[in-house]
């Protein structure tokens, strides 16, 4: 009797087990060892779907969690929420077979709401509104019937940034863009999603002859290859630490560079070690400025994560 209880326990125990799955992560998301990971994940079957926990390793924080209906961890089913890795939320909203359905509200790490909009079936309802990290409106999308919607959009200082009609989510007819001192920028012309026509203006309001460069990404002068050049010419192993287990180190580090090139609101994304936190903050503050996007013929900022990667002297 005592054998056949035992063995029953077992089953119990074991079964358990079975519905539990733990995964490690490196910094990218890959699957890893233990002991190079920087994310853990544990995946849990409940009555109400499998539920899926990933933390920060450093801080033992939530990154993620989320209700999900199949084991795979493909479709989410209920609620879910990320976080920044200082704690703050990141996005919180509701799944209902893999679709958006609900209020879902994005925040930037600062607390400060970005993004809030009301879905129903994926789809979002009525409007949305997106903020920039000041806390000044930045986006929003009004629904004017089952196809159509007006988007607005504002610089960080309440200027008008720009204004058209998307129809079935796609830009369509005519769109004004503005630089920062209310002249217009451009004048697009949409069918569909994609650009028919366009006129270019300066900042007097001037029509321009030459529009090769009314539009680039942001970039580090002299390229992506000088960038990497920089940053390693300044970073350094600190030489009161040394790791049996990695032969690398990344820092995540999150920034913008604004319209004038300089490198503003730098900040830490993924911590690993104060130290190495430090130094990865001070390369990244110290840079000379960039090249800063241009988009619709102005100046824009632009949001960036930059993986920063110390590797150990042998």
């Amino acid at each position: 009797m005592r054998m056949a209880f035992l063995f029953f326990a077992f089953l119990l125990y074991f079964g358990a087990i079975a519905q539990k799955k733990e995964t490690y992560y490196d910094f990218f998301w890959q699957p890893c060892a233990a002991e190079n990971a920087r994310y853990y994940s544990i995946v849990q079957k409940t009555d109400s779907g499998w539920l899926q926990s990933d933390y920060f390793i450093s801080s033992g924080k939530l990154q993620m969690q989320a209700l999900y209906e199949d084991e795979a961890c493909k479709i989410k089913n209920g609620n879910c929420v990320y976080f920044h890795y200082n704690g703050v939320p990141s996005i919180v909203g509701r799944f209902v077979h893999g679709k958006q359905d609900g209020t879902c509200v994005s925040y930037f790490s600062n607390g400060m709401m970005s993004d809030s909009a009301l879905f129903r079936e994926g789809k979002v309802v009525d409007k949305r509104f997106r903020w920039h990290r000041n806390g000044y409106i930045a986006d929003s999308i009004t629904r004017v019937n089952d196809s159509t919607e007006v988007q607005v959009g504002w610089f960080d200082n309440g200027a008008l940034a720009y204004a058209g009609y998307l129809v079935l989510g796609k830009q369509d007819g005519k769109w004004k863009y503005y630089h920062h001192n209310g002249e217009l920028s451009s004048v697009e012309i949409y069918k569909k999603g994609s650009r028919n026509s366009a006129e270019y203006f300066d900042e007097k309001g001037q029509q321009l002859s030459d529009t090769s460069s009314v539009n680039r990404e942001a970039g580090f002068k002299g390229g992506q290859k000088a960038w990497i050049k920089y940053l390693e010419k300044n970073l350094y192993w600190p030489a009161n630490l040394q790791f049996t287990t990695a032969a690398a180190v990344t820092v995540g580090v999150d920034f913008l560079i604004d319209e004038d090139g300089k490198l503003v609101d730098v900040q830490v994304s993924l911590a690993f070690h104060p130290e190495f936190d430090r130094i990865a903050l001070n390369v990244i503050k110290k840079s000379p400025a960039w090249l800063p996007a241009i988009s619709h013929n102005r100046k824009i900022k632009t949001y960036m994560r930059q993986p920063v990667t110390f590797q150990q002297p042998d």
